[in-house]
């Protein structure tokens, strides 16, 4: 096996499908197929199990799967050495909107003051794989089943549906939850319906689908501001968005985790990093759980 079979046994063990395999790699469905194909030939083994609804990994597969996860593991911390260089390379990931409007002025202006330190920073609505080690440190909003990391919870997020002034005027009468099915929707793309926002609307709607669907947060707060529809949005967000809210009845909170890899309890920075995100997160506690900043 080499490093471009180990890649195509990861994604599919992991996206369990040919097209979601494709776009996570950025080839061609055909391509999956005959590299998926080839690699059982080369080692003379059954690895996936093909089925209607997308691939399951055999017993083999699964093992094969588990010793390609640890060598991901290595080769990506080989690759992160090699593009250092002298700098020490920390990997973050944050959730959209939060990480991107209340965590990263914070981390940036703490990088001034450290010249050696080169942050990665992701921001997305898709969890990091754990497993793979794509961060050193993360904030996710539900916590993780594995990966060796330190957990710990620092917060909650409340969330609510939200829609603009400008819709509430012409809209008909919302007084129940029933009433969101004569309303626009705006929600998740049909690849990201396992992320808990999108499963909450879905519960909550008795499975209607949104009348726009997007692959961001972000693009459903600017389409529910330009007057689109409604949407499920971070209180926080929404209140300084001169947004009106909707069925406060229906509002909730999810916990916010902090994620610090184990390989790096001797990193005096990680260590300060993780320390910044707790203090800022832990200074708009009660923004960040009602959407009210406490006078």
């Amino acid at each position: 096996m080499n490093w471009d079979d180990i890649k195509i046994l990861l994604a599919i063990g992991r996206t369990g499908g040919l097209s979601r395999t494709a776009k996570l790699l950025g080839v061609s469905v055909s391509t999956v197929h005959r590299r998926a194909a080839e690699l059982e030939h080369s080692v003379n083994a059954t690895l996936f199990l093909r089925g209607n609804d997308g691939y399951a990994l055999t017993d083999i597969g699964r093992s094969y799967f588990t010793i390609s996860e640890q060598a991901e593991e290595h080769m990506i911390a080989l690759e992160r050495h090699e593009l250092s260089g002298a700098k020490v390379a920390l990997r973050i990931a944050l959730p959209e909107l939060l990480g991107q409007q209340m965590i990263l002025p914070e981390l940036g202006a703490f990088q001034v003051d450290q010249p050696n330190l080169r942050l990665e920073i992701s921001t997305s609505v898709v969890p990091v794989e754990f497993n793979r080690r794509e961060a050193d440190i993360a904030v996710r909003l539900v916590r993780p089943e594995s990966g060796r990391y330190l957990v710990r919870r620092i917060g909650r997020l409340g969330f609510g549906l939200f829609c603009s002034a400008g819709y509430s005027e012409n809209m008909p009468a919302m007084n129940k939850v029933s009433d969101l099915r004569n309303h626009r929707l705006i929600g998740w793309d049909r690849d990201l319906q396992y992320v808990f926002l999108a499963q909450w609307m879905h519960d909550l709607t008795d499975g209607t689908a949104p009348n726009l669907s997007f692959d961001s947060l972000n693009a459903q707060l600017l389409a529910v501001q330009s007057g689109q529809g409604i949407a499920l949005l971070p209180l926080y967000v929404a209140a300084h968005s001169d947004l009106k809210k909707l069925l406060p009845n229906t509002e909730f909170q999810q916990d916010i985790w902090l994620m610090r890899h184990r390989d790096t309890g001797d990193n005096q920075l990680a260590g300060d990093l993780c320390k910044v995100i707790e203090q800022v997160l832990y200074h708009h506690k009660d923004l960040l759980r009602t959407g009210v900043q406490p006078t």
